[in-house]
């Protein structure tokens, strides 16, 4: 193990993996394991540790892998502010921006870069996940649910013409661990800090908007690992809320103008349900706030119903929306 402060060899590896950790010791160390048993070993690892965990360098020491370089972050960042001060360390040709808890197939690395290295105008290569429980075993059902929900059954390999479409049509784009890009066909610092957990949909965006193709793999060479404690699986208002952050951000600033009507239906969606978040837990003035932002730029009679039901006393909004959720199950 190495720090990544050191000087790297004159022309650098060809590919940085930026790994974000977070405590999650088991998973973590099923993660490294299938970076290091790569098929394609040019490559550092840069392990951006987000807890500064002692035992997580440790682990990176048991490795023993020249390759690893361990970041330990003090205070905590935000996870956007490490993941961009990770891939900011990054000297390789192309990066990869993984997560703590996700698993990749040995041939990942080998067979997301060879497209871009094969055509200079290719800024970013992606592919069908998988999807695994949190003993890591996959159900087959919903790994083929997933990649029909997202739009990729039957997108052929290739070149996405329609670059809004990336985004915008059943969000084609996975999670970042299933994506390699080309080191500077984004600009790093335009990654919004307000994006929070809905980073990947702001990534997805700057690629789009650059002057580089995305190109999609339709092989499953990514494990997306479904726990409790995984971001994806812990709904709160924050989350919502990087999400009304982007689309509002999009409707101001005229985005993908071809897109406004489902903008605006989305954007109407995340409020209201950032919005019942807040009011489940009293925060009633919050969520008129948001639900009003979201009026003016969308209209939706949706954000209204909601607001008015957020005028009503907290203690009253918080008791019925509990009683709404137990009748539903």
């Amino acid at each position: 193990m190495t720090s990544a402060q050191s000087e790297g060899s004159e022309q650098g590896p060809l590919v940085s993996v930026v790994l974000m950790a977070y405590k999650r010791i088991e998973y973590l160390r099923i993660t490294m394991a299938s970076i290091l048993g790569q098929t394609l070993g040019d490559f550092e690892l840069i392990v951006a540790d987000n807890s500064n965990s002692p035992e997580i360098a440790r682990m990176c020491t048991v490795f023993d892998d020249p390759r690893i370089h361990y970041i330990g972050r003090e205070p905590s960042l935000s996870m956007v502010q490490n993941a961009k001060s990770g891939m900011k360390l990054a000297k390789g040709k192309y990066i990869a921006n993984i997560h703590d808890d996700d698993v990749l197939d040995a041939r990942f690395l080998e067979t997301l870069i060879h497209p871009m290295e094969q055509d200079g105008k290719i800024g970013l290569v992606f592919c069908d996940c998988k999807i695994i429980n949190a003993d890591g075993v996959e159900d087959v059902a919903i790994s083929d649910k997933n990649t029909k929900a997202y739009g990729r059954e039957g997108l052929a390999e290739g070149m996405l013409t329609h670059r809004a479409g990336t985004v915008f049509d059943h969000e084609v784009l996975p999670p970042p661990s299933g994506r390699v890009f080309r080191a500077g066909s984004i600009d790093l610092d335009e990654i919004d800090e307000r994006a929070g957990n809905a980073y990947d949909w702001w990534m997805g965006f700057l690629h789009c908007k650059s002057a580089f193709w995305c190109y999609y793999i339709p092989t499953r060479l990514m494990s997306y690992r479904v726990h409790a404690d995984s971001a994806s699986s812990c709904g709160s208002a924050k989350a919502s809320e990087s999400m009304v952050f982007i689309l509002s951000h999009f409707l101001t600033h005229q985005s993908f103008p071809e897109k406004n009507q489902i903008i605006k239906k989305k954007l109407a969606l995340y409020s209201s349900n950032g919005a019942k978040l807040r009011l489940l837990v009293g925060e009633n003035a919050e969520a008129r706030v948001g639900l009003m932002k979201a009026f003016r730029l969308t209209g939706s009679m949706r954000c209204i119903m909601v607001y008015l039901f957020a005028c009503l006393p907290s203690g009253l909004t918080r008791l019925t929306l509990k009683a709404m959720v137990h009748f539903r199950k």
